[in-house]
């Protein structure tokens, strides 16, 4: 099993912050937030990580000497100012070989999702039903959980949390649409990866595991979320 972590982009809503050190980057209580991601994702006996990094890429450097005797692979996303999150899927495809929980690099991890929600077939990891104050993207489900629709600017429902778990035979799917892709089109280039799965839903044998308590994972968009996490958990929030 790996992780693939999403870590490229410029993370402007968060503007003063981000002009200073990329999103994941910032600490809680000390620590930089991709570091206890990482640091779950070892813990859940992960083989490898791979980060996929653009923004102030030369900030990341440290971790390889960090981790050293741990397979953690640094990938440069050259186009992260003119793409989305397809681009960085993209650069990791190579690695599409084994079971893979994808994430992006601006989430908080208040406990280790990696160790308790496991399953053998992929899902979205959801927040449980809600009414929220800014658009997300909302999972319409079935009975079963399975996946129907997904509407990407509402305001009450399942959300998503940023993290997905996937199937080899689902990762191969998603590679040979991330092969279809024709980058000189923005409309495709500027999508986020999730995206290019909207379309196959109805075949797409996918499924949502809820969160057990929405507290258990932060999502830094804009500045108002991390003072929800300082008020919420009471904890610190630093950057430099």
């Amino acid at each position: 099993m790996q992780g693939i972590i999403l870590a490229a982009g410029l993370g402007s809503r968060l503007k003063e912050i981000t002009k200073i050190t990329p999103k994941s980057l910032l600490k809680v209580d000390g620590q930089p937030i991709l570091e206890r991601n990482i640091g779950y994702m070892m813990e859940a006996g992960f083989e490898r990580v791979v980060l996929v990094v653009g923004y102030q890429k030369e900030r990341f450097e440290y971790l390889r000497d960090k981790y050293q005797g741990f397979e953690l692979v640094l990938v440069e996303n050259r186009e992260f100012r003119t793409s989305n999150t397809v681009s960085s899927l993209f650069l990791a495809k190579d690695y599409f070989n084994q079971e893979t929980y994808i994430t992006t690099a601006d989430i908080y991890l208040k406990t280790n999702p990696f160790l308790k929600y496991r399953e053998d077939y992929s899902f979205y990891l959801l927040r449980p039903a809600a009414r929220y104050a800014k658009p997300d993207w909302i999972a319409r489900l079935d009975e079963n959980l399975r996946f129907i629709s997904v509407n990407q600017r509402a305001y009450e429902g399942y959300s998503y949390t940023g993290i997905s778990h996937w199937i080899p035979g689902d990762l191969a799917f998603i590679h040979d649409r991330l092969c279809e892709i024709n980058w000189e089109n923005p409309s495709e280039r500027l999508q986020y990866w999730d995206e290019l799965i909207l379309p196959y839903l109805p075949q797409f044998a996918l499924y949502a595991k809820i969160l057990e308590d929405d507290s258990e994972v932060y999502e830094f968009d804009d500045y108002s979320d991390v003072e929800k996490l300082q008020k919420e958990q009471n904890v610190s929030v630093t950057y430099q």
